[in-house]
């Protein structure tokens, strides 16, 4: 029967004879602890349970006793720690598959693309939350706005100009009829009749046209805006109302008839900068949670690369965070870094690297 054994290294040896097998036992190759297996079977076992080495084994011991001191005892037990600490934390040698296949460093391309998508993320969540900060302010702020006077705009000089044209229009068209009245009769008469009308219609339609397209601004007015500042006075979105009295300015975010909403522009620049501060937050935590646990974001795990330590080691939270941090104010010197030194100026300061996810045979 052959016989195969196993070193401290977890090395094999064999397929040996039960001859050879007690020799080493004599020369203290094999220990009682020593695996050891047949070589027609997969289950190992110590060597002392193995019956035709019981004998050796015993004499095995009994010389070991005798010979080893305190000191060799001692340098034994150090020498077996010694060994699997170095089995447990020093890594092992490259095999030829990782020689051949290096990183491969990203380059400028997929870095673009990469931070093209989560640009266009960064824009959807965006804009997600400054509809949450419009919507706020046109159902709290804005929803203040004064409707106790019941005056109408037009003192506001905003629908003066377009009324007295309005008027003019009709006054010419009204007097042409009168004229052609005169002069016409029977079926002719009709026909002028007709031709009037329709043309009245169609000023009526330019009229409308150009109340929808009114977009006034009121820049010296002695009082807030109120809800009468609507459509039909020339107000629309995005008109500005400036109060003299107090300095304020207001922007439209409603025109409705009789129920216009204004809004502090001290208010919406407060909203605004709140909604800014909130998604810089949100993407800064998001970018450093995703490299610190994924080692990607979306963009570029859509574009096969990853962030590393620049010795290809693991990313954590903190670094992720540096990275995500530093990418705003460093992203513009990307393009000459990379191309100089395989990384942006935000990798070298924050010790990672991008590679890309695919390595290069001949790199």
């Amino acid at each position: 029967m052959q016989f195969i054994i196993k070193d401290l290294k977890n090395v094999e040896h064999g397929p040996i004879d039960a001859e050879t097998l007690a020799k080493w036992v004599d020369e203290d190759r094999v220990t009682a602890e020593t695996p050891v297996r047949s070589s027609l079977m997969a289950n190992w076992k110590n060597a002392d349970q193995i019956s035709f080495l019981e004998e050796r084994l015993a004499e095995q011991a009994v010389r070991r006793q005798k010979s080893a001191t305190m000191t060799e005892k001692s340098g034994s037990i150090l020498k077996k720690a010694k060994s699997r600490l170095a089995a447990k934390f020093i890594p092992k040698s490259t095999s030829k598959f990782e020689q051949k296949r290096p990183p491969q460093y990203a380059q400028m391309l997929p870095r673009f693309m990469a931070g093209l998508y989560d640009l266009v993320l960064i824009i959807l969540v965006g804009g997600f939350i400054y509809g949450i900060g419009i919507t706020y302010a046109y159902y709290y702020p804005a929803s203040k706005t004064d409707n106790s006077k019941q005056e109408i705009a037009e003192k506001d000089n905003m629908m003066t100009a377009v009324l007295k044209a309005e008027r003019d229009r009709r006054v010419e068209i009204e007097r042409r009829f009168e004229a052609a009245r005169k002069l016409q009769k029977g079926e002719e008469l009709e026909k002028s009749k007709k031709a009037f009308e329709a043309e009245f219609k169609a000023e009526k339609i330019k009229s409308e046209e150009i109340r929808d397209e009114l977009h006034e601004n009121n820049l010296t007015a002695d009082c807030p805006p109120y809800t009468f500042a609507d459509k039909n006075a020339g107000y629309q979105i995005s008109s500005i109302w400036v109060d003299e009295t107090t300095g304020e300015k207001y922007i439209c975010l409603n025109g409705k008839a009789a129920a216009a909403r204004w809004l502090s522009a001290k208010d919406l620049t407060y909203i605004v900068t709140l909604c800014l501060t909130i998604l810089a937050i949100v993407i800064l935590f998001f970018n450093a949670f995703c490299l610190g646990y994924y080692s990607q974001t979306f963009g570029m795990w859509f574009w096969g690369i990853f962030i590393t330590r620049r010795k290809i080691s693991e990313v954590y939270f903190f670094r992720a965070f540096i990275f995500t941090l530093l990418y705003p104010f460093c992203f513009i010197f990307s393009p000459l870094f990379v191309y100089i030194f395989r990384r942006g100026l935000h990798e070298i300061l924050s010790n990672t690297r991008l590679i890309r996810i695919f390595s290069n045979r001949n790199a």
